[in-house]
């Protein structure tokens, strides 16, 4: 069978974290499938990918209409990518015919009239993938408003009817669904990060990277490295912020008012080598701490997972149930605004070392065992397969 991926997000730098998922989904889909084609947008363009092994093959790219006739309203952005999103599907339509695709697999796609046509495919098995599930609240408060204007959750809900599976990255424990729905927490590919180098110093490096969001929270550690050095303390720490987005001038402002410029640095965007060198240097990560800011109570966000892969303690401000609360790695907080408790991280810490020597080892074991998308994505190709099995489609290579 052929198996289509599709996802409009952008290939760039703001998307780093989503299309590690997207593609390690993709390797995972290519073990049991005997072509999988990962399709995606870029700024002008859209490109599609034949998965091969653990690579990616470019094989054709779809230039997204001038607009011509667009002048002046797209310059508009909001009405460009809708624009770009009327062409992206157009192709997707194609491409569908095209590469002869059994299975398309579907991740955010707005249910547009073009969008819905293409669902009412009843040829095809089609999985719809949301991020976190149950929607509904998220797309009040991460949807733009032009996008809630016109997509409302009856349209989501009609393209849910239309699809013959929804996966849901669960924001809920024990969230009661019908067969319908798969919810699974997110995974990682282990071997695509560096296990983390153990090094002492006298003093702490706490480590956040990310496409600084509100839900981040990581204003929290800027406000309670100013409580800490409020009282004089022995022992400096540092907070290394990694990565851009629209909380981060925020965040720069908020050092500059609390004087702390000496001791939070701003690294921007940082990949490979680069990034593992700041992660060496660094001794606890911070996941995020204002998951309550979205009114969620928890989730699997993939940058615990990456840190647990890379073996660096971590602190979170949520509900993470990849993670036990016996977990010795992981330190919860509050899931409030509260700036957090520096002195507390620090003793858990130091404990921490002196119980679990090895612990990047340990971390890195756990993560391989428990946490790969092999694991997580193994319920949706068994249903994938009755699904096909049920359209008459041959399950497997």
């Amino acid at each position: 069978m052929n198996l289509l991926y599709s996802v409009f997000n952008r290939e760039d730098a703001e998307s780093r974290g989503v299309l590690k998922k997207v593609k390690s989904q993709c390797i995972v889909f290519k073990k049991e499938f005997e072509n999988v084609y990962l399709y995606i947008s870029r700024k002008e363009e859209a490109v599609l990918y034949k998965v091969e092994r653990d690579d990616m093959l470019e094989i054709q790219t779809f230039k997204y209409n001038k607009f011509s006739s667009f002048k002046e309203v797209s310059r508009i952005r909001k009405i460009r990518g809708f624009l770009r999103y009327n062409s992206f599907l157009k192709y997707l339509n194609e491409i569908i015919h095209l590469y002869k695709i059994d299975i398309l697999y579907m991740r955010e796609l707005l249910p547009t009239k073009k969008m819905m046509s293409i669902v009412k495919n009843k040829r095809l098995v089609k999985l719809l993938d949301y991020p976190d599930y149950p929607f509904e609240e998220q797309h009040k408060i991460t949807r733009p408003k032009l996008q809630r204007i016109i997509f409302g959750n009856d349209k989501f809900k009609r393209m849910e009817d239309l699809v013959d599976l929804v996966v849901g990255i669960s924001v809920e424990k024990n969230l009661k669904v019908d067969e319908k729905f798969i919810l699974i927490n997110n995974g990682i590919q282990s071997g695509s990060v560096k296990l983390k180098k153990q090094n002492k110093k006298n003093y702490l490096n706490l480590l956040s990277i990310a496409h600084v969001g509100f839900w981040h929270g990581y204003d929290r550690i800027i406000k309670g490295l100013y409580e800490y050095y409020k009282t004089n303390p022995e022992k400096e720490i540092y907070y290394h912020c990694v990565g851009e987005g629209p909380e981060l001038t925020n965040l720069k402002k908020l050092t500059k008012e609390l004087n702390l410029e000496k001791y939070v640095i701003f690294h921007g965007t940082k990949t490979g080598e680069d990034l593992d060198k700041v992660v060496d240097e660094c001794d606890i990560a911070f996941g995020s701490l204002g998951f309550h800011r979205r009114g969620l109570i928890g989730g699997s966000p993939l940058k615990a997972r990456e840190y647990c892969a890379r073996g660096i303690p971590f602190v979170i401000a949520y509900e993470d149930w990849d993670f036990s609360e016996t977990f010795p790695f992981v330190y919860r907080i509050p899931k409030d605004d509260t700036p957090v408790d520096v002195s507390q991280v620090i003793k858990w810490y130091e404990n921490l070392i002196k119980e679990h020597p090895n612990y990047s080892t340990e971390m890195r074991r756990y993560a391989e065992e428990n946490l790969s998308w092999d694991a997580k994505m193994e319920p949706v190709i068994e249903k994938i397969k009755e699904l096909a099995k049920e359209k008459g489609r041959k399950p497997t290579t």
